[in-house]
């Protein structure tokens, strides 16, 4: 029962992989890559700036469509909980399959046997929606993850390096630049990571 469990779990992660791989081949386009660079990086961009929407009556919002470029054009994309962001106000992280793929590469090679790797990918997978992207650029998030980020009626999403994050408006407020603590705030931030 147990070898049956692993043999059923690599096969549907296996297929899960080519779908998505798939799906991403199909939807790139030729890319110049700089020299010593490689192609996948020359894929996926980084994502920049703040766009306010709402949900449309079937509850959708739409990617910007210079974030869909920069992410590649993906036919899916990732939708989960933000994981750094649980302790306050909560929000979605939104990933192209490439990027995702790359933050999943680690536990590919992660033998069956390990229970702390196993258990991640397990519970990961459990919280993860891989949503189609329509030819608007839309996805429509499962209500669970809708509820869980306080979404209802307008959405905020932010460019936040190589990845979405999708806000309430009342848990993500417009800053314009004239806000000296917040600036203050990202100035020591920005020195001690070398931005």
């Amino acid at each position: 029962m147990f070898w049956e469990a692993i043999f059923m779990l690599a096969f549907w992660w296996e297929k899960m992989y080519k779908e998505v791989i798939k799906g991403h081949e199909m939807s790139e386009r030729p890319v110049q890559t700089p020299p010593g660079e490689n192609r996948d990086s020359a894929l996926i961009q980084p994502l920049l700036g703040r766009a306010d929407h709402k949900l449309d009556p079937k509850r959708r919002f739409t990617i910007p469509t210079d974030w869909y470029e920069r992410m590649g054009r993906p036919p899916q994309v990732y939708v989960m909980p933000s994981l750094s962001h649980l302790h306050g106000p909560r929000c979605l992280d939104i990933f192209c399959p490439a990027e995702f793929d790359r933050r999943m590469e680690a536990f590919r090679h992660a033998a069956l046997s390990d229970a702390t790797k196993a258990s991640f990918t397990s519970r990961i997978g459990e919280l993860v929606s891989c949503l189609s992207v329509d030819t608007m650029n839309r996805i429509r998030v499962k209500d669970s993850l809708l509820a869980f980020a306080g979404l209802t009626t307008d959405v905020v999403l932010i460019g936040a390096g190589y990845h979405v994050e999708a806000w309430s408006p009342e848990n993500r407020p417009k800053i314009d630049g004239s806000e000296a603590d917040v600036l203050a705030q990202l100035a020591t931030e920005a020195q001690s990571m070398n931005f």
